[in-house]
């Protein structure tokens, strides 16, 4: 049962649209885990709407982390937060040091992150922050080096992503977060590739944090995995990078285009994508079969990204501009419009 507010109880909380700006989840996607998983309980306004608290916008960020690195949301909505800590951290890479140590060095970059950032009262366990500068020169201008660099800016074009990608820049940092308001499709696929991190801005300075403690993009290793007979392979399996729209889209622009690759690769990845879909939903009588089929799964979607990421290597080579909402986020559930 949803807990009812009073208006004085009101302030502090997030309501759902700030909910899913600070952790990428759509108010759709979130109505659907609530009612399906009771992936949390929000509390209520006195006219009904959600409310959520800074420990439930932790939680589903954990979540949304291990979604993103492939696990299904069925298997860890319901996760206490010490397990979806040690999921994560099993991914953490080795320049992130354990949370709690203290030597987790934060630099941000942006006249209003700068000032928000220097009149925090205490950093979160973990992080220290070595650094704040207005704009980019001012950092460049400095020694100092640190293991996430965070860099707000109001736009990205070309030539900015050209700049976060020179080897000055990331010689001074291990890990490069991006935010940003206003950006090309295109341009937020090219910063994802040279291993950059981006965010949509507004966002909550907490969140920020959050991201700084947590890796939010696994690194996978694309060698095959050994089968086992006798186990189900449940390794992460890496996200889609196009929407079924836009692979129509790319399969219909090769018409004024001399070159037909794209409505090739389109085509490949779209029957890789239904194959992989397929082998998930499979019906197994043993547990060799479900072995096999698990395999089949995990190698069929690391077939399927790596051709995403050739075709986004082509679409940015013959300039080609896709539709809105460029990187997918699972589309199989159905849209849900009540609050």
């Amino acid at each position: 049962m949803n807990e009812t507010l009073t208006d004085t109880d009101i302030q502090g909380a997030y309501r759902i649209g700030a909910v899913a700006r600070l952790t990428g989840i759509s108010p759709d996607t979130l109505r659907i885990w609530e009612r399906r998983y009771d992936i949390v309980e929000p509390r209520r306004t006195p006219k009904g709407g959600r409310l959520y608290s800074q420990k439930d916008v932790t939680r589903l960020t954990m979540i949304k982390t291990l979604v993103d690195q492939g696990y299904a949301i069925s298997t860890v909505a319901n996760l206490p937060a010490e397990e979806l800590s040690r999921r994560l951290n099993s991914t953490q890479p080795a320049n992130l040091p354990p949370l709690g140590s203290g030597d987790h060095e934060v630099c941000v970059v942006g006249q209003a992150i700068s000032v928000r950032a220097c009149n925090t009262e205490h950093m979160p366990p973990g992080l220290e922050l070595a650094g704040a500068y207005t704009d980019l020169e001012a950092f460049q201008d400095d020694e100092t080096e640190c293991d996430t660099l965070v860099i707000e800016l109001p736009f990205l074009d070309r030539p900015l992503a050209q700049e976060l990608n020179t080897p000055e820049l990331r010689k001074r940092a291990k890990r490069i977060i991006v935010i940003y308001a206003f950006s090309p499709s295109n341009i937020i696929s090219q910063l994802q590739r040279y291993g950059l991190h981006t965010m949509r801005a507004p966002i909550a300075l907490e969140h920020i944090w959050q991201q700084c403690q947590i890796n939010q993009t696994k690194q996978l290793d694309w060698r095959p995995p050994e089968w086992n007979p006798r186990v189900a392979s449940n390794e992460p399996v890496p996200p889609k990078r196009f929407s079924r729209d836009q692979l129509a889209y790319l399969s219909s622009v090769t018409a004024s285009l001399e070159c037909e690759c794209p409505q090739h690769m389109a085509s490949i990845i779209e029957q890789l994508a239904a194959f992989e879909e397929y082998s998930a939903r499979c019906e197994v009588q043993t547990r060799q079969d479900a072995a096999v089929h698990g395999y089949l799964h995990q190698m069929t979607a690391r077939a399927r990204w790596l051709m995403e990421v050739a075709l986004e290597r082509l679409a940015e080579v013959e300039d080609i501009r896709l539709p809105a909402g460029a990187r997918t986020r699972p589309s199989a559930l159905p849209h849900d419009k009540s609050d």
